[in-house]
């Protein structure tokens, strides 16, 4: 019942129990999210935790790492790799340091700064750090961590290493509209412009430099054939002189024959050996014309005879007076 109590003779008294159960459900609700928070909070991670992350023997598969604190586990007498993203002059700060308590003597734990080109540009030593350091223009800024556990009589002990990277680049990339004060998208675009005008003005320059070369050889070749028509009535009146005087000179001579009739095909270079034939025979001719003969050879005087030659000539001529 929900009533207090009643001042009738032998009415029951009840007591109100609606606001202890409205306590206890919520009592209750408060309980349950306490228990929901605290079982996710177990499960959370807890900011700047330590990420377990496992090194590799080889630098080319050396995990890549942003700045933070990573657990790893080495052996005595290993070397492990791990890659970093780094830039020239960029203030740096390497450590390594055993995660438990480290062994009391025989072991060596160091960390070295490893270049692009695998040279060592800092360390080993537990603990290395810099103002920056450069290395020439041209190479990638994909650089490395080494870290070695030397021994001088534990091999094969594993141990678990902490080791922290400050100073390089968390990878990542955000669009230029999503960045505050970014220019580059705009910047891009009146590069993009001016491309297109400075690209569309050298397309132009060169068709006009092909158009003026075309245009000079066209005046080339018609000055050319002005100049081949204007010769045209004396090379032939000049081959036509010296066909007469070729036929008047070579006519005597089977040496000499009729020069062929040139068309109006013939090239150029049948004109030029034409008239050097020409020219050749025309100067045989001449020069057979004006060469004067060759004087006849005196007569050799009368030998004189032998005196039985001459008795026998004289002794003939009686005989030939006696008949």
């Amino acid at each position: 019942m929900d009533r207090a109590g009643s001042n009738e003779p032998g009415a029951v008294t009840f007591m109100t129990l609606r606001p202890r159960t409205t306590r206890l459900a919520a009592l209750g609700v408060l309980i349950a999210l306490i228990a929901i928070v605290t079982a996710v909070g177990l499960w959370s991670p807890i900011a700047g935790a330590q990420a377990v992350v496992v090194g590799s023997a080889d630098f080319r598969n050396a995990p890549e790492l942003p700045p933070g604190q990573y657990v790893d586990r080495i052996v005595t007498g290993d070397t492990a790799w791990y890659s970093i993203i780094y830039t020239n002059n960029t203030p740096y700060n390497f450590a390594v340091a055993f995660q438990d308590s480290p062994p009391d003597r025989g072991v060596d734990l160091s960390v070295s700064l490893v270049a692009p080109t695998l040279t060592t540009v800092d360390g080993p030593a537990a603990v290395v750090s810099g103002s920056g350091v450069t290395y020439p223009a041209g190479h990638t800024n994909a650089w490395f961590l080494k870290v070695s556990l030397a021994t001088n009589g534990q091999i094969g002990v594993e141990y678990p290493i902490v080791l922290t990277i400050d100073g390089v680049q968390a990878l990542g990339t955000d669009d230029c509209s999503d960045i505050d004060a970014c220019t580059l998208d705009d910047g891009y675009a009146v590069v993009g412009v001016a491309l297109a005008k400075a690209t569309a003005e050298l397309e132009q320059a060169r068709s006009q430099e092909t158009l003026v070369a075309v245009q000079n050889q066209i005046e080339n070749s018609r000055g050319f054939v002005e100049s081949a028509s204007a010769l045209e009535p004396t090379a032939q009146s000049r081959l036509a002189r010296a066909e007469r005087q070729m036929a008047q000179l070579c006519a005597p001579d089977p040496m000499c024959v009729e020069f062929p009739n040139p068309g109006s095909r013939t090239p150029l270079i049948g004109w030029i050996f034409g008239l050097a034939a020409l020219g050749f025979g025309a100067f045989r001719a001449f020069k057979k014309l004006t060469t004067d003969p060759a004087p006849a050879a005196a007569p050799a005087p009368p030998r004189r005879l032998s005196s039985r030659e001459q008795a026998q000539a004289e002794k003939k001529a009686r005989s030939k007076q006696k008949r």
